[in-house]
């Protein structure tokens, strides 16, 4: 693990301690679980730009050297979702 020193609030202290006492987990465990509940939430909103070169070679009209450029076509996506050029 990596130590990680923050500053709370006195009330969020209190709740804290509060909480580890009646679970009787530490307050670090109920810490790194609502860090990763939060970080799961918060990342979930983003769009990989991978997905989007997802079916692209199944395009008619789309890109025929996705294999050899993809690094182009996965840079474009990320600045212009669902848009590719070749």
């Amino acid at each position: 693990m990596i130590r990680k020193q923050l500053y709370i609030t006195a009330g969020l202290d209190r709740g804290l301690k509060r909480l580890a006492a009646a679970t009787g987990e530490s307050e670090a465990e109920h810490v790194r679980t609502a860090l990763r509940r939060y970080l799961d939430r918060e990342l979930e909103t983003e769009e990989d730009p991978l997905g989007s070169l997802v079916g692209m070679v199944d395009v008619a009209d789309g890109p025929t050297d996705v294999a050899e450029r993809h690094d182009k076509y996965l840079y474009e996506a990320a600045e212009s979702p669902g848009r590719y050029e070749a």
